[in-house]
């Protein structure tokens, strides 16, 4: 999905422009207007701050930075202590593509005043223009912590983890910008982005639908809608998603191509070749819009013009095999399986046999494979390229997945425990600590959530994991004691509240469970975890209808919420429906093959209806998971 760009420029305007209510044309005349006075000012009195201060601004506002630099040097030699001039001056450096000067005149103002938010504000912009993504996380972090409540910092904050491929804590950093302005659609935006990206589609789709219906002119809520709705194999919801974001944005040529993309799906070739045609009117440097392009002649039989936009996309993307693996994950990345699959093809074809020049061709391939629902065909095909690179840890991490997929969960933690010694860091980490985690393995997963956190004590993810942990454990007084720490430093943190709120109801204080859960559902729809368990409370409640509502708006989601599924099946059963809940619990077991709490249900249905051999292997299966009563009901029919 494309990234955000809009809150980057316009969010970090600290010296804010003047609100004016004009159409475009009357407010560029009315700048000029302000320009004409101001020069007049500055000309009469030299030393008129207040003039070359509005001048610089005006410029800046007509996007004339190159002139804007003249009087904001004027007013920085003149009022040296005034940080907005500072400020607006590095930005009128940076915009005229005097980085380095931008740069020095930043560093220079922040060894003076650490403490300044706008400067550290400014300089991490500076250093995102300038790809310093470290210096940029850097310097954002110590705005936030300056500046806590400013939601537009945090946003940029997150963007810059989100760059260095931080998801988890960009996650983290755009929930945070939420909650502190509900409206800021670019957050929502990227925050749908991470959590597709993290494979949290449900969560993604329902961020980014509700960003795209109160937001009609933010044209990436719509395109980056139209990439889930594309994964989801609804073709023409996605089209109509694409169509809604050129409506705002005519010349998105991200839109432009996916769209594309959608026509070929629907075999209308001929509209897609216009479409990649206008993304390319618009990028003639899109190598991806040229090779889809290439693809829609062929399947017009204009082999002749495929050949040459094939021949134009390796131009434009000379990598050791072609622009494919590139393409192929793009491809990926906006859920386009099948072209990802055939672009990740030909650049192993490419590559030929000297398979240690393009490893990433292999684990793209596999990726592909593993989107398709084919993680067979994916663990071969990563076998391949550990065995040709044994040293490379993304290699490990992607056959890692490939396992985990496969319900692997021995070979998955080998592989991540290969990853980590390759590449120690934190990622790595928290990934080995989930797939402990997975496994039930406490001892394992415990002491890597508490490294992490002794580390970083504020690591949202590893907090979310340990927390998550002691839950499994049954650990309750841990847990709580974690999330009450949490909430002393933010009260208005619904991953804490959501989790506390489920602790409540495991204990059975439904008196407390109950206010806390509702208040997240309503605050946080994506906490889907603690909508289950408010679905669960309404039915130990006997409201058995409104808790079939939410667990089903959960379901609707995300249907593979093994946690909804269960309760589902005990709703089902309820209400008499045996068959349809055996169908529900054996979908949560096969889901999450440790999650105990099926197969014990499983076990009481099969006991009701007199199959005994069933209900004892249920039971069995549960008890060997770690279900507390599992074993006292297998006692009990052996008798």
């Amino acid at each position: 999905m494309s990234s955000s760009r809009k809150a980057v420029v316009t969010n970090l305007l600290f010296i804010a422009l003047p609100a004016l209510a004009a159409a475009p044309a009357e407010e560029s005349a009315a700048l000029k207007r302000t320009v004409d006075v101001e020069s007049a000012n500055v000309q009469a009195a030299p030393d008129d701050t207040d003039a070359l201060y509005r001048l610089g601004l005006a410029y800046l506002a007509l996007g004339d930075a190159k002139r804007a630099v003249v009087p904001l040097t004027d007013l920085v030699k003149k009022d040296a202590e005034a940080v907005d001039a500072k400020v607006l001056l590095a930005r009128a450096l940076r915009l005229s593509s005097e980085g380095e000067k931008a740069r020095a005149l930043l560093d220079a103002a922040i060894l003076s005043l650490p403490d300044d938010a706008s400067l550290r504000a400014e300089r991490g912009l500076l250093a995102r223009s300038m790809n310093e993504t470290d210096v940029a996380i850097d310097q954002y972090g110590k705005a936030v912590q300056l500046s806590p409540q400013d939601a537009d910092l945090r946003f940029n904050y997150g963007e810059a983890l989100h760059k260095r491929g931080k998801t988890d804590e960009a996650i983290a950093a755009y929930r945070q910008a939420l909650q502190l302005n509900a409206g800021l659609t670019s957050a929502k935006v990227n925050l749908g982005k991470a959590l597709a990206e993290k494979g949290l589609y449900g969560e993604a789709k329902e961020i980014l639908t509700q960003a795209s219906k109160e937001d009609l002119k933010d044209a990436e809520s719509h395109y980056n809608l139209g990439v889930l709705l594309m994964r989801e194999s609804n073709v023409g919801g996605a089209i109509a998603e694409y169509q809604r974001a050129l409506a705002v944005d005519p010349k998105h040529a991200l839109a432009h191509n996916n769209l594309g993309v959608a026509f070929d799906a629907k075999t209308d070739h001929k509209a897609a070749a216009e479409e990649f045609k206008k993304a390319i009117a618009t990028d003639s440097g899109y190598a991806e819009a040229h090779f889809n392009l290439g693809l829609s002649y062929f399947g017009m039989g204009k082999n002749l013009q495929a050949t040459h936009e094939f021949e134009t996309a390796l131009k434009l993307e000379p990598r050791a095999s072609g622009p494919y693996t590139q393409l192929g994950t793009l491809y990926l990345q906006q859920g386009k399986k099948d072209r990802a699959l055939e672009a990740f093809k030909k650049a192993v074809a490419a590559v030929g046999d000297d398979r240690i020049k393009n490893t990433d061709a292999y684990r793209g391939l596999a990726l592909s494979y593993l989107a398709l629902g084919r993680p067979n065909e994916a663990v071969e095909t990563l076998k391949t390229a550990v065995k040709a690179l044994p040293d490379d840890a993304s290699s490990h991490a992607a056959l890692a997945q490939a396992y985990l997929a496969l319900g692997d969960m021995d070979a998955a933690v080998e592989e991540l425990k290969r990853r980590l010694t390759l590449e120690p860091g934190p990622e790595a980490k928290l990934d080995l600590a989930r797939a402990w985690a997975k496994k039930r393995v406490s001892k394992e997963a415990l002491p890597l959530y508490l490294e992490l956190l002794k580390d970083d004590p504020k690591s949202l993810a590893a907090r979310n994991g340990l927390v998550d942990l002691y839950i499994a454990m049954s650990q309750w007084p841990s847990a709580e004691q974690v999330l009450t720490d949490w909430l002393k430093e933010d009260p208005n943190d619904t991953n804490a509240s959501a989790r506390l709120g489920i602790i409540h109801a495991r204990k059975g204080r439904p008196d407390l469970a109950l206010p806390a859960l509702e208040a997240v559902a309503e605050k946080d729809p994506t906490q889907l975890e603690a909508r289950a368990e408010l679905g669960f409370l309404y039915l130990r409640g006997g409201d058995t209808d409104k808790a079939m509502r939410v667990i089903g708006d959960v379901l609707a989601t995300e249907p593979r919420n093994p946690l909804a599924l269960h309760y589902l099946g005990v709703a089902l059963y309820r209400k008499g429906q045996a068959a349809k809940a055996e169908e529900s619990f054996k979908a949560a077991a096969q889901l999450d093959p440790k999650f105990s709490a099926p197969h014990f249900s499983l076990g009481e249905l099969y006991e009701a209806q007199q199959k005994l051999d069933d209900a004892r292997r249920e039971y069995d299966a549960a008890a060997k998971l770690g279900h507390p009563e599992a074993a006292d009901a297998l006692k009990k029919l052996t008798k």
